[in-house]
């Protein structure tokens, strides 16, 4: 599994500010923590802009506020895809082929499933 490098800066920032992070052309990450924090607040803001890292969030699709959440530990719904006009059909697009995969098996019927297990997959 690849790790990210990622440099730590503690810096002022303005109060309503907690921190970012940046990501960099050669691939590692740039956190900045704002200095006024309490320790504990420190850390655990360290923490949720690693988990924006970890979660890919700077290169998938998404909402700030969706990738806010999650990074927060809730999962958020993602919107509801407006409806097609009449005689067409919109086409879903799926940001990876394990977002596909998740898709389908919660959507599959048992016998599909079945099907699948019979030809190898598990």
């Amino acid at each position: 599994m690849w790790t990210p490098d990622y440099f730590v800066r503690l810096i002022e920032l303005p109060p309503s500010i907690e921190g970012c992070t940046v990501p960099n052309d050669d691939g590692s990450f740039d956190i900045y923590i704002n200095m006024r924090l309490s320790e504990e607040r420190r850390r655990s803001k360290l923490e949720h802009e690693l988990r924006h890292i970890r979660l890919d969030h700077f290169y998938r699709p998404g909402t700030v506020a969706m990738k806010e959440a999650e990074a927060g530990g809730v999962q958020l719904a993602p919107p509801a895809p407006p409806a097609a006009p009449p005689g067409m059909k919109y086409i879903r697009h799926y940001p990876s082929p394990e977002a596909f995969l998740a898709d389908f098996l919660t959507r599959a019927s048992a016998r599909s499933l079945e099907l699948l297990r019979q030809n190898g997959l598990r």
